[in-house]
């Protein structure tokens, strides 16, 4: 199976292919732009692997939580690819395949929410079992149990917390984890749960800080 990943949800992006039992990637971390790097990389990718896109048998996207605009970035070009393939679309959490890089470790997935807060999920044995949530890190810090590894961009704005609480942040804490969401990707379409492209929505925790005027 040839499955195509994307997480945008942070300032480090990323695109997957899994193809053949192994996974090739592309990374950056970027401040803007981001809709112009994924598709290229996704060609990109599909030449080193020696296939054409249209052998892509679905995609895969994270669908938050996360950064609001990048959220909509990975979701549309994921969207946009689905479609034009008409191939499914599988949609997963980005604290779910953060977590899932360090399944061997007890894991706390924390992305920076900005304002003092973090997107958390805990997983201690492997699944979830406190959150997601939108929450100061003290109190996602409170789920965990030393020892845990602490991964996200929420791990190294809150280093400190996290090594006061007995845990480590992980190396590479702020990858986008899109080689763990292809093989879940890949996992879930062999499952049948490819979707309708345009039946899959973002995953929000938290109200977008934009107001529609009041005329």
């Amino acid at each position: 199976m040839n499955v195509l990943a994307i997480d945008t949800v942070a300032p480090v992006i990323g695109v997957a292919l899994r193809t053949g039992g192994r996974t090739l990637e592309r990374v950056a971390r970027t401040q803007r732009g981001a809709e112009a790097l994924l598709v290229p990389w996704a060609h990109a990718l599909c030449d080193e692997a020696g296939i054409r896109v249209d052998d892509l048998d679905g995609i895969a996207v994270a669908h938050g939580p996360g950064a609001f605009t990048g959220i909509r970035v990975g979701l549309a070009t994921a969207v946009g690819l689905a479609l034009g393939l008409g191939k499914p679309l599988w949609s997963g959490s980005s604290l779910d395949s953060r977590a899932a890089r360090h399944s061997e470790e007890a894991v706390l997935a924390m992305l920076d929410a900005r304002k003092g807060r973090v997107y958390a999920a805990w997983y201690p044995h492997g699944s979830l079992a406190a959150g997601p949530g939108d929450v100061p890190p003290e109190e996602a810090l409170a789920w965990a149990t030393a020892p845990f590894v602490a991964v996200g961009e929420g791990a190294l704005e809150y280093r400190a917390l996290v090594e006061a609480r007995g845990g480590r942040v992980a190396d590479a804490a702020d990858h986008p984890a899109v080689d763990a969401l292809a093989r879940m990707g890949e996992e879930g379409l062999r499952r049948g749960e490819g979707r309708d492209p345009i039946d899959v929505a973002p995953f929000y925790l938290r109200a977008p800080d934009a107001k529609v005027p009041v005329r």
